[in-house]
This record gives C-alpha cells, sequence and structure tokens, in this order.
C-alpha cells in the first residue's frame, strides 16, 4: 500500500516510523559502503562520506526548495544603484511616445454659433497658426468587403481574338477569397492563437459568414504556397555563427500512443526553423542540428550533451554555449548550501544591468534620434 492512499491516522504514523527506521538503516549501510569503497580505492574514508553527505543535503535542499520554497530567482542587489534617466519609470500614467503608428491631423474649429464675442458680441476671428495641441489613440475598425471585378476586354479592328485583362492571383484556383484574406486568417490562428471557430464568430459581427472548412482549406493553400520558404529557412538559419536551440511539447490531435510530440526551434537573428518530432532523444538533437558547424546556445537539456561528443567519425563539428538564465539557476540552487555562489551571483547581476542600459538607451535613442549616446564597452 502507497502512503497517498492511507486514509487512517494511525496506519498512516505507523508507515511513517516504518519508514524513517528504514531511513535510518539505509543511511547507516551507505556509511559502510562507502567507507569499504574508500578502503578499496585507497582514498581517506572519513572525506569520502563527507562528500556524499554534502551531496545528499544538497539534491535535499534543492528538493525541499522546489517543493515549498518561491519559484522567483530574483535578488535584491548588493547596492541599490541609481538607474540612469532613460531607465527611469514614469510614475503615474505619462503618454507614451508611439512611434509606429501614423499620424492624422485633426483641426477642430468652433461651431459658427460660437464664433462670438462674450464681452462685446463682436465676431471671433481666427488666430493664423495659433492652436492648442493634444493627443489621442484611437482605433479605425477593420471591415470586410465583397470586391467585384470587371475584367476589361480589348480587342484590334483588324478582327484578332480579343484579349482580357488578368484577374488577381489567387491562393485557390478560381477561388472566392483573397491572398489577403488567407493571410489574416493565419496571422490570427498561429499568431494570436484565435481558433478559427471563434473567428468564424467575429466574422459574423462584422457581416461575413464563412464556415471554418472554407478557412480551413484557405489555410491548407497558403500552407502549400509557402512550404518553398519553409524548406528555404534551414540554410539561412543554419549558415549564422551562432544559433540558438530550444525545444517544448507539442501535442498531436490524434489519440492513443504518441499523442505527446515536441516542437525544436533553430533561430538564428534572422530566421527562425521549426521542426515537429516525435521524441526529444540526443539523437533527435543531433538530427535537428546536423553537421552545423558553428556555435549553438541552449539550455541545460543533457540532449544536446550528445551532439558536442566525438564520434567515430571524429570530433563534433559545433560547439555549446548556454544560456546566462540556466547557468543562474545552478549557482541560484547551490547557493543554499554554497554561499561562495553569491559572488557569482552578483556579478552575473552586473552583466544583467549592462544588458538593461543598453536596452533603456537604444530604446531612447529609437524615440529621440540624435540625442542619447549608447555606452561604451569601457562604461
Amino acid at each position: 500500500m502507497r502512503i497517498e492512499h492511507v486514509t487512517d491516522l494511525e496506519t498512516a504514523k505507523q508507515m511513517a516510523a516504518l519508514l524513517e527506521a528504514e531511513h535510518a538503516r539505509l543511511h547507516q549501510r551507505l556509511e559502510l559502503l562507502v567507507q569499504e569503497n574508500a578502503r578499496l580505492k585507497g582514498e581517506d574514508a572519513q572525506a569520502r562520506l563527507q562528500l556524499e553527505l554534502t551531496q545528499l543535503a544538497e539534491q535535499l535542499a534543492l528538493m525541499q526548495q522546489r517543493l515549498f520554497g518561491a519559484s522567483s530567482e530574483k535578488r535584491k542587489p548588493a547596492v541599490e544603484a541609481t538607474p540612469p534617466a532613460s531607465a527611469r519609470k514614469q510614475r503615474g500614467h505619462g503618454p507614451r511616445a508611439q512611434p509606429q503608428l501614423p499620424v492624422q491631423e485633426v483641426v477642430l474649429p468652433l461651431d459658427e454659433a460660437d464664433k462670438v464675442c462674450g464681452l462685446c458680441g463682436g465676431a471671433l476671428k481666427e488666430c493664423a497658426g495659433q492652436t492648442e495641441d493634444s493627443q489621442e489613440v484611437s482605433v479605425v475598425e477593420r471591415h470586410f468587403v465583397l470586391k467585384h471585378y470587371r475584367r476589361q476586354k480589348y480587342r484590334c479592328p483588324c478582327g484578332c481574338a480579343p484579349v482580357t485583362a488578368p484577374a488577381p492571383p489567387r491562393l485557390i484556383e478560381g477561388g472566392r477569397y483573397s491572398v489577403d484574406f488567407a493571410v489574416h486568417v493565419a496571422l490570427r490562428k498561429y499568431g494570436f492563437h484565435l481558433p478559427l471557430a471563434r473567428q468564424e464568430r467575429m466574422f459574423q459581427r462584422e457581416g461575413l459568414v464563412v464556415d471554418s472548412q472554407t478557412r480551413w482549406d484557405q489555410l491548407n493553400a497558403l500552407a502549400h504556397h509557402l512550404q518553398p520558404s519553409y524548406e528555404a529557412l534551414p540554410a539561412v538559419v543554419f549558415s549564422s555563427p551562432l544559433i540558438h536551440a530550444d525545444e517544448t511539447h507539442w501535442y498531436m490531435l490524434n489519440k492513443g500512443p504518441g499523442k505527446k510530440w515536441y516542437a525544436w526551434t533553430v533561430a538564428c537573428a534572422d530566421a527562425v526553423y521549426h521542426r515537429i518530432l516525435p521524441s526529444r532523444s540526443g539523437a533527435t538533437a543531433k538530427l535537428v542540428l546536423g553537421d552545423y558547424a558553428g556555435v549553438v546556445m541552449v539550455d541545460g537539456y543533457a540532449a544536446y550533451q550528445t551532439v558536442t561528443k566525438p564520434g567515430a567519425d571524429g570530433p563534433a563539428s559545433c560547439s555549446l554555449v548556454s544560456c546566462w538564465a540556466h547557468v543562474r539557476r545552478k549557482f541560484v540552487e547551490a547557493e543554499r548550501v554554497a554561499p561562495v555562489c553569491a559572488e557569482v551571483l552578483s556579478l552575473i547581476g552586473q552583466l544583467y544591468a549592462i544588458e538593461a542600459d543598453l536596452l533603456h538607451a537604444a530604446l531612447a535613442a529609437i524615440e529621440t534620434p540624435g540625442t542619447v549616446t549608447l555606452p561604451s564597452s569601457s562604461d
């Protein structure tokens, strides 16, 4: 019987006492085995035992933290530094620059009835070039239209065959929906996670009646049209000297064994390449990365280590580097039993601060070109 299935308090107490006794017996047995192993290897038995106990203490501390501790890895800085002016948050709900939005100039004149002086009753005259200005973020509602194309026909007086203007390109030959419509549906489904059924209800409110199967047909046609671009992505990604690789679970729609697959992602600065595969093993990682000869930035997942192991055909072609977030996490976990890790975490925090300063300075330079100088590497 497993302890989680016990409902009687006395039975649970007896099982806890038995587990505690078994734990003590195993601990004593571990001491004897460690001493015997150290004696056979010619090592210091006491030092070896202490090392084993330290490792067990680290594992126990880590397990307790994961079960009962806070999940956040944030730390208070040792010294509160004054952030640069570009990084200081504005209090309240102040206006934020919107450099990407188009600007519409709207002039608001007085009504004719209000162009009368309240003092003498005379007519008010316009002050040329003088206005009180303010801004307002508004929205232009999307709407669907039914375009009726009239393809003009032409003929020559000589009696040759008539010539008709070509029709606009469409994903489905003879179809009724434009390429823009298919892209619109795909972007909302895969970019903003709006299911087709929800899109159907949204479209109906805007006057367009189209069922989910029609939108699926448009997505399928768009996928076939984009297939050559997808097949060209690996050449772009793997030509970069530095790439990023990661994977996450991907649930298949079909039921039964093998329902859970994995989405593998490889990215460079200019492109991202995805593959859906049934495994996240080391062999799959090797399949995804192939014979790439650059630097691969990954997390701490062990499958990537197999890619850099030398094989029968020689050393591995690529090398691995770990992202700072995962490297830092190891030091956060080890700090509970090794306080010296706090110094390393402080240095990593300084690196994060430098990156934050660069980011804020870059954003400020975009909003106000020519007025902000980016920090140099020596700062």
